[in-house]
């Protein structure tokens, strides 16, 4: 039995479980930035989104003085990161993230593009 507790609570201590980020920002001038919480369970998922376009937009709980974000769509493994936002009502697009990771650069940066009210903007995606 001890064993057996032993080894649940490896499990539940491994870094499988824990949470990572990613950061993405313009590559030139200024633009939204975002702020992706990765969980690591099973499979990696987006499990929180941030959004600063001059205003605060977030994923999940609505805070004070920001609006709210649905995640409509993600995609992450090694090779790359995809990401479609909503408005909370699922009735419009927020912004469009796609961007595929970098590993022989520095850093293994995701490198591609961010679309928001029909403009795009380059960016890069680093682990925050």
């Amino acid at each position: 039995m001890r064993f057996v507790l032993a080894a649940l609570a490896l499990a539940f201590a491994s870094p499988a479980f824990a949470t990572a980020g990613l950061e993405c920002r313009p590559t030139a001038g200024k633009g939204p930035t975002l702020r992706l919480v990765i969980g690591h369970a099973v499979a990696p998922s987006i499990v929180s989104v941030r959004m600063n376009d001059g205003l605060a937009w977030n994923s999940g709980q609505e805070r004070m003085g920001s609006r709210g974000l649905a995640v409509v769509r993600s995609w992450l493994d090694e090779e790359r990161v995809w990401l479609d936002l909503a408005d909370p009502d699922l009735t419009r697009f927020e912004g469009r993230l796609r961007a595929v990771f970098r590993p022989r650069l520095r850093g293994r940066p995701a490198l591609g593009t961010f679309v928001r009210n029909g403009r795009t903007w380059k960016v890069r995606c680093v682990e925050a």
